[in-house]
């Protein structure tokens, strides 16, 4: 499989990151919705960040349903969410005010309860049944993908 993306977009790194933690093995390409527009277009013609192209060729766009493709693929062994509703509940509005500020870190300390508010941002996003060390390392391991891509991109 192929993800297609600039790990720039919350949307494609929280795709990416989801992957690495679920196991599912795939390729990333670096490919920018503005500069590489048309490689991006022969593609996905929608030209949607993230896309990921399926190894049947077919291409899934829209990270929330191409995680749910990937948990599919890793279910029964794996899950990005918690099994009980309570907690559910909470991870999900959790993700949806981080996916709604982007990196606007400040709105979601204001809307994170007490508890959260003195963890770092990067802990808040991660799903509950991962370990911090684990999250903490996929992330610095994305990050150096995307410094890498950026270099090579000038």
């Amino acid at each position: 499989m192929q993800l297609i993306g600039m790990l720039d977009s919350p949307y494609v790194r929280r795709v990416a990151i989801s992957l690495q933690l679920l196991g599912v093995r795939f390729e990333h390409r670096s490919l920018s919705v503005f500069r590489t527009f048309a490689q991006f277009q022969q593609i996905n013609p929608v030209v949607k960040a993230p896309s990921l192209v399926c190894d049947d060729g077919k291409v899934l766009m829209d990270s929330t349903l191409i995680l749910e493709y990937a948990e599919a693929l890793a279910a029964p062994r794996k899950s990005l969410m918690p099994a009980d509703v309570r907690e559910l509940q909470h991870t999900l509005h959790m993700i949806g005010l981080s996916l709604a500020c982007g990196s606007c870190d400040w709105r979601s300390k204001r809307a994170a309860p007490p508890s959260a508010r003195s963890r770092p941002s990067a802990d808040r996003r991660r799903p509950a049944d991962v370990p911090t060390t684990q999250w903490e390392e996929e992330t610095s391991r994305l990050d150096a993908m995307s410094a890498a891509h950026a270099k090579a991109s000038r």
